[in-house]
């Protein structure tokens, strides 16, 4: 019963922006169908690109946007930021995937593809995130009629689903535009006084349909049934191990679509990345991958887990170069398509 402890444990029921508790004064308005409210949507994200510019800025050391409407007479010929060559606006068709559980069928039913317009103000340099990584971010929000609802210049960690109640996860559209961006490229430290400098981070602004963010819930400065927008950054990306079961989360996405609650080997309901037996064999899944070496200068014996896949660096816990995969149960340790002992319910422990 293990798993189910800990799927509870993971169980969200609801999705959450901030870290600060703007859901206390939420106000629930009856719900409306999703595809005749995003058709409202977009026409009005639309209409607002077409009708208002953008100047990019730098604001105490950190990237963002000014946004305006242009005048009727519009002297001075500026350029909405529906036709701006300078940041091209792009969009990305995607589902609304929050989730009402954590279970394989738990995500909300919603139908609509929605059409997601953002622009990219600096990629960034490093890496970028999965679905299943933690981001480092910060934002400044605002609604259509150019009323800034919240700002974070304080980078937080943001996780879906949440891990601890030290990080946020954040609305759906959010998240899915983070994981366009780019981390800093490198992180330095002012010698004087300590900052941490984010060098060549990812920045972009994103319009997001309100089926994707709040939808029929009024949350501080944001009515129900909202468009709203926000400047993102990227400050940094770390990889994740939802179920601590010492295969990352990235790796338990076994058909690498980007949705990992889809992947359940044994067909439980509950998805491998939050599941502490993969294949249910009654065997956690940390205990199959784990092997024993005698550390050399110790002579004591030491527990180690395999990597996922072969190793291409030195792993210093491993005490030497070891660069084994996770075998399958006649010891393949390098197969890409082998079917790894964690996950076959067949093989002996």
């Amino acid at each position: 019963m293990n798993k189910f402890k800990l799927y509870f444990t993971l169980l969200l029921t609801t999705v959450i922006l901030f870290s600060c508790n703007k859901d206390d004064d939420a106000a629930i308005t009856p719900p409306r169908d999703f595809s005749e409210q995003y058709s409202a949507d977009i026409d009005s994200i639309e209409h607002y690109l077409k009708t208002h510019h953008l100047v990019k800025v730098e604001v105490d050391g950190r990237i963002d946007v000014v946004i305006d409407s242009i005048p009727e007479n519009n002297t001075e010929g500026l350029i909405s930021i529906w036709d701006n060559t300078e940041f091209e606006l792009k969009s990305k068709i995607v589902k609304n995937d929050s989730r009402l559980t954590n279970l394989v069928d738990g995500r909300i039913n919603d139908p609509v593809d929605y059409k997601m317009y953002y622009l990219i103000l600096n990629e960034g340099g490093g890496k970028k995130a999965t679905t299943t990584d933690s981001t480092f971010v910060s934002y400044r929000g605002w609604t259509l009629d150019n009323k800034q609802f919240d700002i974070n210049n304080i980078p937080f960690w943001a996780t879906f689903p949440k891990m601890s109640t030290a990080e946020v996860s954040l609305i759906s559209g959010f998240r899915q535009f983070t994981s366009l961006l780019r981390a800093s490229e490198s992180v330095t430290v002012d010698e004087e006084n300590g900052t941490i400098i984010y060098n060549n981070y990812g920045v972009g602004v994103v319009f997001i349909p309100s089926g994707l963010g709040y939808f029929n819930s009024a949350t501080a400065g944001i009515p129900g049934y909202s468009p709203i927008a926000f400047t993102v950054r990227l400050h940094a990306v770390r990889e994740r191990d939802h179920d601590r079961d010492k295969v990352l989360s990235i790796f338990e996405d076994l058909n690498g679509d980007g949705d990992p609650y889809n992947d359940d080997t044994d067909g439980d309901n509950v998805p491998d990345f939050l599941d502490v037996d993969d294949d249910g064999d009654a065997v956690l899944t940390k205990n199959e991958i784990k092997y024993t070496k005698i550390n050399p200068e110790t002579n004591q014996e030491v527990t180690l887990y395999y990597f996922f896949d072969a190793a291409e660096i030195d792993n210093p816990e491993t005490l030497e170069d070891e660069t084994k995969g996770i075998p399958s149960c006649s010891g393949d340790f390098v197969s890409p398509t082998r079917l790894r002992k964690h996950l076959d319910p067949n093989c002996p422990n």
